[in-house]
């Protein structure tokens, strides 16, 4: 009976796929490290992603660590880069080390800036899988480049308008992005955010529940002392953080 499970497992994926990632996530939880990580790895990396991504952190640490720095490898280079940072933090720095170096330079230097705040933090809640426009883009540009990076990102809900120095000057709305006339300068449509309405990386968890809530905000912005974008905080990092068994 065994023997089979190899292949009852490969069957039962195609139909596992049609489930939302949490939904899977719980079926994974329910199965031995074995097995587990044997579901995972029939899945393409982007979905096994989503799904890891929702899995416990305590077995998320164990799948990982099953399957090793290679294997692991592809799915982990899919993951959100604040995901990947949580996740990091769970391994010894001679662990982290191995499954940094099996992604890319530019995805592990992100993760390597998240490990540096503290999980309770904007800095820590915040993820660089965002879309940022230039100025002068019209809206027909931004929105080819934003076809040509949507791979890279999980969702979007705002384009954030940054300078060459990566100055924040604003956000557009991916719903007044897509209905403005197509020749427009980006700037003409960014909506400016005072800065009492973003956040600092070190700013505490209540701060970010407070500013998120009082101005209706499904992502916020996080700005560094000279105004560029550190990152970005959407409201299910929060929510994962209060109710991370959910």
């Amino acid at each position: 009976m065994e023997g089979s499970a190899p292949l009852q497992l490969d069957t039962a994926a195609e139909t596992l796929r049609e489930l939302h990632p949490a939904d899977l996530a719980n079926i994974v939880e329910d199965l031995d490290v074995k097995y587990a990580s044997q579901l995972l790895a029939s899945l393409d990396s982007a979905e096994a992603a989503k799904v890891l991504e929702e899995v416990d952190p305590a077995f998320q640490t164990i799948l990982v660590k099953y399957l090793g720095p290679e294997k692991a490898g592809k799915i982990l280079a899919q993951m959100s880069s604040d995901e990947f940072a949580d996740l990091v933090k769970t391994f010894s720095s001679k662990d982290a080390r191995k499954f940094l170096s099996q992604v890319s330079g530019g995805r592990a230097k992100n993760v390597e800036t998240l490990l540096g705040y503290e999980d309770n933090t904007a800095g820590g809640l915040m993820t660089l899988d965002y879309f940022s426009a230039r100025p002068q883009w019209t809206v027909e540009q931004t929105i080819e480049e934003l076809r040509k990076n949507s791979p890279n990102i999980r969702s979007v809900v705002h384009v954030y308008v940054t300078d060459e120095n990566g100055k924040f000057t604003g956000a557009v709305s991916l719903r007044r992005l897509m209905l403005a006339d197509k020749s427009l300068p980006i700037k003409k449509l960014a909506k400016d955010f005072p800065a009492h309405s973003t956040l600092k990386p070190h700013d505490k968890l209540q701060k970010v529940i407070h500013l998120m809530t009082k101005y209706n905000l499904y992502t916020a912005a996080v700005l560094d002392k000279e105004r560029k974008l550190a990152g970005v905080v959407t409201i299910d990092d929060v929510m994962r953080l209060l109710a991370p068994s959910a």
